[in-house]
């Protein structure tokens, strides 16, 4: 075999490598964590004292039990708490989020049952008003 056939040959090999590393890229899914980021964006001063009020008052305790995930909070941020959410977002998959009402007890505790949860890792979002006062916590957490 002379050199022009090893040529072909090379040029082959690196034409099939090349159409597919396309083929692989074209079939992977990137799914944004956010939908309106630039609009979040411009309102992130409220996460940012939100935050800062968190702060002042406690911190919020995510903890795996065999029902779910207990959520702890400060019984004094949350007891007259107006418009609460909770976003447990998953990273690799977006059909793994789940969307719910904060309403925690008068102890500060909420449970998110195991059957609405998978066992993935998530970053989770908690956030409520009390007064005018608003209130964002943000997490990664594994559920097990």
């Amino acid at each position: 075999m002379n050199w022009g056939y090893k040529i072909l040959i090379t040029f082959i090999i690196f034409a099939i490598a090349m159409l597919s590393m396309v083929y692989v890229a074209t079939q992977q899914t990137n799914e944004m964590q956010e939908d309106n980021y630039y609009a979040k964006e411009l309102v992130y001063q409220t996460v940012i004292d939100g935050k800062n009020n968190l702060q002042k008052t406690g911190t919020i305790t995510l903890t795996n039990t065999p029902n779910g995930v207990q959520i702890q909070a400060p019984a004094k941020a949350v007891d007259t708490i107006a418009d609460g959410k909770i976003h447990f977002l998953c990273p690799s998959d977006e059909k793994n989020d789940l969307h719910i009402a904060f309403s925690p007890n008068a102890n500060g505790q909420q449970l998110v049952h195991k059957a609405q949860l998978k066992n993935v890792l998530y970053t989770v979002r908690i956030s409520w008003k009390k007064g005018n006062a608003p209130y964002y916590f943000e997490q990664s957490f594994i559920v097990e």
